[in-house]
């Protein structure tokens, strides 16, 4: 059942309020990219949109509630985890199912960069709500890294271990999507070492020498 939209008075929403409203989320996710985060305030959004600031509040309380709206589909894509869904075997196959997972999570992230940048940081900042956020769009990896790992001839099965092994990877892997530095190492080496990694931590330790993912 989809969850009624409310205004921050708690009233329903109209045709024309949700359609102000889905402007003023796409005049923010604009500024967002062209701007950043700390320099995106109300009254640039609401300009932005050809509306006031009041009209911006009936909807949000603040930027940071907007931004949790633009989050939610991210973080239900990624909790979903449908994305990997079709990667196939590690089993037979784990090099290439290891350099597809890179490749899904870096798709993830272009897809959503705007609003998963804000996302990790303010959840950074300790804002308990982004993390929550940011939890539930990398729930998907975690769950088809753990599942990986769990389920590979050698394995004990599931156990502290190795819930800490796909949690490990799943941060390193939002950590690399996530760099924008332009200094940083050739990018076609980086996935390079990732896929050698999670090949190497899926297999319990053995990277086997398959064709090139």
């Amino acid at each position: 059942m989809t969850e009624e939209i409310r205004t921050t008075a708690g009233r329903p929403i109209g045709a024309r309020g949700l359609k102000t409203r889905s402007q003023l989320l796409l005049c923010l996710k604009e500024l967002l990219a062209e701007s950043g985060y700390h320099a995106t305030r109300v009254i640039d959004v609401a300009r932005r949109a050809r509306t006031s600031p009041a009209t911006f509040y009936q909807y949000f309380a603040d930027v940071d509630a907007a931004v949790l709206e633009l989050a939610r589909p991210a973080a239900q894509e990624g909790s979903d985890g449908l994305i990997y869904a079709e990667i196939g075997s590690w089993w037979g196959g784990g090099r290439r199912a290891a350099g597809s997972t890179v490749d899904a999570v870096f798709a993830f992230w272009r897809e959503h960069e705007v609003v998963l940048r804000v996302v990790d940081l303010r959840a950074a900042e300790g804002d308990s709500r982004f993390t929550e956020i940011r939890r539930r769009a990398l729930s998907g990896l975690l769950g088809h890294l753990e599942y990986a790992i769990t389920t590979r001839p050698s394995s004990p099965g599931a156990t502290d271990d190795s819930f800490a092994a796909a949690e490990a990877l799943t941060v390193l892997l939002a950590a690399a999507a996530g760099r924008h530095d332009p200094e940083a190492a050739d990018p076609v080496v980086v996935r390079q070492m990732l896929v050698d990694l999670i090949t190497l931590a899926v297999s319990g330790g053995t990277v086997v020498q398959l064709p090139t993912a």
